[in-house]
């Protein structure tokens, strides 16, 4: 994150179905990505955007935006460019790490959550429904390149230390 006065700005990839959206999201201190995720409303305000097509048969053409928004019910997923997120100790919680596997509207994927002795999954998305879901060691597929794609290609595939998952875009969920 770089700072300028008491902004910070985190560079983000947010994924919906067909497009990949990289820019600059502002986080207030002490907020964290996933603070400040969870608390916006309808649209996510994002810098220096540039948005691609995630399978190269999108016909989308962009270039290099100042500020663009993004309906929060569109976004499947948020990641954070570089390593993993920095970590307040003041809201640091101890937590179980589980294995999952969540099928999204884009994505099939194994990470790990982390949840609060003898909480399971189902009963953190009947606790917090709106809240994007924190996830680690995420392994993601991109469905739509699992078919149609021309012999020989691979699937498209993200590997990342941290992501956050929107609930709303969740289609199943398995926890190992």
């Amino acid at each position: 994150m770089s700072q300028s006065g008491a902004t910070e700005w985190q560079k983000v990839e947010v994924y919906s179905e067909g497009l990949r959206i990289t820019g600059e999201m502002e986080i207030a201190p002490p907020l964290r990505l996933s603070d400040e995720a969870n608390r916006l409303n309808e649209w996510v305000k994002l810098h220096n955007t540039l948005t691609e097509p995630m399978l190269t048969s999108y016909p989308v053409v962009s270039s290099e935006e100042e500020t663009s928004f993004v309906a929060r019910a569109s976004i499947v997923m948020i990641l954070p460019e570089g390593g993993p997120p920095q970590q307040n100790p003041m809201m640091w919680k101890e937590k179980i790490r589980h294995q999952i596997v969540l099928n999204t509207t884009a994505f099939s994927m194994a990470a790990d959550v982390h949840l609060e002795p003898n909480e399971d999954l189902r009963k953190h998305f009947d606790r917090y429904p709106r809240d994007f879901l924190p996830v680690t060691r995420v392994s993601a597929i991109v469905v739509a390149s699992l078919s149609g794609l021309p012999s020989g290609t691979l699937p498209q595939t993200l590997q990342r230390e941290f992501a956050l998952v929107n609930p709303a875009a969740i289609v199943s969920f398995s926890q190992r």
